[in-house]
């Protein structure tokens, strides 16, 4: 087993799943978040299949009741890399029109927020540049969206403003040595990515984590931001 250690944010199901086992199969040490309630089947099967490499912890990132006890629990461990994964879709209308207020807090709070704010808090547990990670989407790319009618407006805009959340972040640890990588996994076939079997995805999770884990290994000393897919190619802002 090697010395490197990963922290991935959403770890109980599809990509973070995946990408959990990946980086154990590697020898690395994982540091597994859930959400609170889930099921840990997967988990615990992961565990007892590496003893000593997996710990565990519940997070939600957008109740902020919960970062303390979950700071304290990660307590003097280093991470080398940091992978924020947690998202929702949102509802399925995608629309600024149809949306009600609850519906765009809460897409905005889980994939915008959320996740920054907790990465703002795990900032003096990564490793001497070490590397912070966002999953983004390409949808996220205002530059390229040339399709008229595709809409996605409220998961677009949530993940345009994760990418912006990530490069504020990246200007005050880059002194540090730091990287920070915002990742489109692709369109995979996870419930979210079917939206729970209504569609069609590209890719299977495999391609997916094999192809981010790539890209992070490729940038992770990189000390700069970049915006990547899964393919390492570099998607415009």
């Amino acid at each position: 087993m090697n010395n490197s250690s990963i922290l991935i944010v959403g770890a109980e199901r599809g990509l973070g799943l995946g990408l959990a086992e990946f980086y154990l199969s590697r020898g690395w040490e994982v540091f597994a978040t859930y959400y609170p309630g889930s099921d840990l089947a997967s988990l615990e099967i992961l565990s007892k299949s590496y003893p000593g490499q997996l710990s565990s912890a519940p997070i939600d990132v957008t109740d902020k009741t919960r970062i303390e006890p979950f700071i304290n629990q990660i307590g003097v461990r280093k991470f080398d890399v940091i992978f924020m994964i947690a998202g929702i879709f949102g509802p399925l209308h995608q629309s600024v029109l149809q949306a009600t207020d609850t519906e765009f807090q809460q897409i905005m709070m889980t994939n915008s927020f959320g996740p920054a704010r907790l990465a703002r808090h795990l900032i003096p547990t990564l490793s001497p540049q070490g590397t912070l990670c966002f999953m983004t989407s390409h949808r996220a790319s205002i530059a390229a969206n040339d399709e008229p009618g595709i809409g996605l407006e409220l998961y677009r805009a949530s993940k345009v403003a994760l990418n912006m959340l990530a490069r504020c972040i990246y200007m005050d640890i880059q002194s540090a040595g730091h990287t920070v990588l915002s990742i489109h996994p692709g369109w995979v076939a996870t419930a979210m990515g079917t939206l729970d079997g209504a569609v069609e995805a590209e890719i299977d999770v495999k391609t997916s984590v094999e192809g981010m884990a790539d890209v992070i290994e490729k940038h992770r000393h990189d000390n700069t931001h970049l915006y990547l897919d899964y393919e390492n190619k570099t998607w415009p802002w």
